[in-house]
């Protein structure tokens, strides 16, 4: 099911221990579909972070939005030195926002953000905010100006059939609505799983 993508873009994803155990966490699904990957678990007592591979300190970027966040864009991909090495803090809001703010390894890193208007099309966990992305889909939709548009599409049908899975293990989703790909799920915790996608214009992507 899971697309093994060999990318020249290396994802490094910082994750608190809190949370890989989580049914939910959709930053594990990394190292399934990225051959040029890692997850590492951070906030374990006496466990320090493991190294961070990087090919390229100079070409860092750590994916949190901020006051001193850049956008990311396919003219800040095109100022970096490849390859990249998209670091992801993954946890809850004030985990990811710690890990960024402690972890040695992160810092001297750029910090950039997503393009704003980007809503949120899967959604396991509830949330009020629709614009703000699970892991997985603030990592498809990264590589998508990173790498190629194709490469977020693949990763996004991917994942499509992932949250439809483990909602169907949840029970919100019934067998049928498995097989056909509706993902309506109780209390909207999926939003528009199976709409075409809103595809930013092309001319966009590097």
């Amino acid at each position: 099911m899971a697309p093994r993508l060999a990318l020249r873009t290396r994802v490094a994803v910082i994750m608190h221990y809190a949370d890989a155990v989580k049914m939910s966490n959709s930053g594990r699904l990394v190292s399934l579909c990225l051959a040029n990957s890692a997850v590492h678990i951070r906030g374990l007592k006496d466990t320090p972070l493991g190294t961070l591979a990087c090919a390229n300190p100079a070409s860092r970027l750590v994916l949190f939005p901020g006051r001193d966040s850049q956008e990311l864009t396919p003219q800040l991909v095109a100022s970096l030195v490849p390859p990249i090495t998209l670091l992801i803090p993954d946890g809850s809001w004030n985990q990811a926002r710690r890990a960024v703010k402690r972890e040695p390894q992160l810092q001297g890193a750029l910090r950039v953000h997503l393009p704003p208007g980007l809503q949120a099309r899967h959604r396991i966990r509830a949330h009020a905010d629709a614009n703000r992305l699970c892991t997985f889909e603030a990592i498809s939709q990264a590589l998508g100006i990173i790498e190629s548009a194709a490469i977020e599409q693949r990763l996004d049908d991917f994942f499509s059939i992932w949250v439809r899975r483990v909602l169907y293990t949840k029970g919100q989703l019934t067998k049928a609505q498995l097989a056909c790909g509706e993902c309506s799920g109780k209390g909207a915790l999926v939003v528009g799983c199976l709409e075409p996608r809103q595809r930013r214009d092309a001319t966009v992507r590097r």
